[in-house]
């Protein structure tokens, strides 16, 4: 079998490096090209010269352009502090290249008047001029060079900058929502205790033995409860142990008015949910319907295609205190960090589907 060949990203770091030696060796990648490429140019117009004086040609212009661009590259770096390209691009380059210029042409008018008397019949003034023109455009490039990395770099600084805020901007996000999730949950287990507590009080009269098996369940409940205090997602398995718990004080509270069934999978219950979902959604469906033994509320949860479904029938009370969805709203946000997929709600005449993504 052929082996199978994985592509590793770079790490910032290397990616880093990788950059630096790329705009480090770039520019004598280039120069040697075009010198290359005129050396070429050059041994098919001047046949006669020799392979050596073309070779010594290459060299001496490899060597002339590498010594210009260190030029503009010193230049570009002492006008960095007293003309910056922010205060004025068109201004800074008009500067850089007027300063190249007035350092190089000395240089080049005296190698010119040297060299000629030395120089082959080829070298006519439409052949100096073509060079000359060249070598100006060569300027130019070299120093437009600077002014394009300038604004390269200070585009993928700006780049990077957008990242890092649009990354703490949903850190933020997540935080304001965990926090109002917390919030809403304190808020629910207050509420919650006040309708145990007065059901409790009603038990202890008629029912002590039951009263007794109410208050071992509800110890449980708050366990769980001030166990997970500090958790945001708990295991599946666990909240279905803390619900089971629950749900006998439900069954206690409201008898043959609540049926609630649940079938798990082994496999979803080793999967996350986030903390007391089930139990205030259970709550949202009875505090929505009505829960009488003459009209049931039948609340059915399972699990499908990574998802926990919480299905019950719609029985609607007349009129609901306290009811602005605003718990379920921040159960979606919150769902909405943690998984890639969307909490998805079914709501018709007859009955309330939730689906929960697992973990």
């Amino acid at each position: 079998m052929d082996a199978i060949n994985t592509y590793e990203p770079l790490s910032s770091r290397q990616q880093k490096k990788l950059n630096y030696l790329q705009y480090r060796f770039t520019p004598y990648f280039l120069i040697a090209l075009f010198a290359g490429s005129t050396a070429i140019v050059r041994a098919y117009i001047i046949p006669e010269w020799s392979t050596w004086f073309h070779l010594f040609s290459f060299i001496a212009q490899t060597i002339s352009l590498t010594l210009i661009w260190h030029l503009i590259k010193w230049l570009s770096k002492k006008l960095d502090s007293k003309f910056p390209f922010e205060d004025g691009p068109l201004q800074r380059m008009f500067i850089q290249v007027f300063l190249t210029f007035l350092i190089l042409t000395p240089i080049v008018v005296t190698s010119m008047t040297l060299a000629q008397g030395h120089l082959p019949p080829i070298v006519t003034k439409p052949f100096v001029a073509i060079v000359v023109m060249i070598f100006v455009i060569v300027i130019f490039l070299f120093n437009f060079s600077f002014y394009a990395s300038h604004f390269y770099k200070n585009w993928q600084v700006s780049i990077e900058e957008k990242a890092q805020l649009e990354v703490q901007a949903a850190e933020l996000e997540k935080e304001k929502f965990t926090l109002q999730y917390h919030q809403l949950r304190n808020q629910v287990n207050p509420h919650y205790l006040f309708n145990t507590l007065t059901s409790l009080d009603g038990l202890i009269h008629t029912n002590p033995q039951l009263a007794s098996d109410f208050v071992q369940h509800m110890s449980k409940v708050y366990r769980y409860v001030l166990q997970h205090k500090e958790s945001e997602v708990v295991n599946l398995e666990e909240e279905l142990d803390f619900i089971s718990n629950y749900i006998e004080l439900l069954h206690i509270r409201h008898g043959a008015g609540l049926n609630i069934h649940y079938s798990i999978s082994e496999s979803a219950k080793t999967k996350g949910i986030v903390m007391v979902t089930l139990q205030m959604l259970i709550d949202n469906a009875v505090k929505h319907n009505i829960v009488l033994a003459t009209q049931p509320l039948k609340v059915i949860i399972w699990d499908e295609n990574d998802y926990l479904v919480i299905h019950n029938n719609k029985q609607l009370r007349g009129q609901i205190e306290t009811s602005n969805n605003k718990g379920l709203k921040q159960l979606k946000e919150l769902y909405g960090f943690l998984s890639d997929k969307e909490i998805v709600i079914e709501d018709t005449t007859e009955n309330f589907t939730i689906r929960i993504p697992l973990l």
